[in-house]
């Protein structure tokens, strides 16, 4: 028997750029399918709509999906607005929001808004003082005075706060590693990114190796809060092994031989009952159970659902 015994979750990541009847129908047919979570991301450099409003107007129209941003930017957003935000969105779902946060990948966005791209360093210091005002947003007023962030007298809004906020911490580095062992209900393992853009670096950090790596700093950093964490992982890939040509990319892109990529754990392939046994596989090595695609790779991914 695994020692992981936790259920997979899948989740779908959707850019928004869909019509209002179109986005409701989108996630209506999400909840149908079998798919627990709706993750919309930030962007400013990439036409993606504005998380919350897009989860609220999905809210509206389901109910047992969870909404979930993947992630914000801490460096573009206040946490004193994400506070508010995600408590609002959190008492209106009856409870069905998680929270992804990030401490900023891409510098572009930073760009398009005149935004500062600080260094790695400082931008792990300042989720780590968001984290503080996010815990305790909601117990009366809130005062903070660190060393970035300063709050007097935040009221929380006008609703009952009722729901503790599922925390999702995207981290790829050890200080954001062990900050999300710390802190976060659920770590999403995420590349090395340091060019500021996926590239080849950041693909070959997420080799099965690399994984377990980052699994072990989390798991000497939480020790006993260790066996609460959900771990997730973003699918970069979903393939058929008729498709040579594609399947050769993106053995390249990782760095690996064809067969190698079956031990990568963004990439599936094969027909569902083999991608199920993948996921199985790799439920059993790692403790990974939350597993979450963008819209193209998710919809290769709906016959798997049924198997697992």
């Amino acid at each position: 028997m695994s020692v992981f015994p936790r259920p997979f979750r899948f989740g779908v990541i959707s850019l928004g750029n869909h019509a209002r009847p179109a986005w409701e129908d989108f996630a209506r047919r999400l909840e149908a399918t079998g798919f627990a979570v709706l993750h919309v991301p930030q962007h400013f450099s990439l036409p993606v709509a504005p998380a919350i409003p897009a989860l609220a107007l999905a809210a509206g129209v389901t109910s047992t999906l969870t909404l979930s941003t993947l992630v914000l930017d801490n460096e573009v957003t206040h946490p004193t607005v994400v506070a508010r935000d995600a408590s609002w969105l959190a008492a209106m779902s009856d409870g069905r929001f998680e929270l992804g946060l990030g401490a900023g990948w891409l510098p572009a966005d930073h760009e398009v808004i005149d935004a500062p791209w600080r260094p790695a360093a400082e931008r792990v210091d300042r989720v780590e003082e968001a984290l503080a005002i996010l815990r305790a947003y909601g117990d009366g007023p809130l005062d903070f005075d660190g060393k970035h962030y300063r709050v007097r007298g935040l009221e929380n809004v006008p609703v009952p706060h009722t729901h503790r906020i599922p925390l999702l911490l995207g981290a790829g580095g050890p200080r954001m590693l062990r900050l999300a062992a710390a802190h976060a209900d659920i770590v999403g393992i995420t590349p090395r990114i340091r060019a500021g853009r996926v590239d080849r670096a950041a693909a070959r950090s997420m080799t099965l190796d690399a994984v377990l790596d980052r699994i072990d700093v989390l798991r000497e950093t939480a020790g006993p809060r260790f066996a609460d964490l959900e771990l997730h992982l973003t699918l970069t890939a979903v393939i058929d092994p008729a498709d040579t040509d594609r399947l050769e990319r993106t053995a390249d892109a990782f760095g690996t031989t064809v067969e190698g990529l079956r031990d990568v754990p963004t990439v599936l392939v094969g027909d569902p009952a083999d991608m199920a046994d993948q996921l199985r596989v790799l439920r059993e090595r790692t403790g990974i159970t939350y597993i979450s695609a963008f819209e193209d790779v998710a919809r290769r991914l709906e016959p798997v659902l049924n198997l697992l």
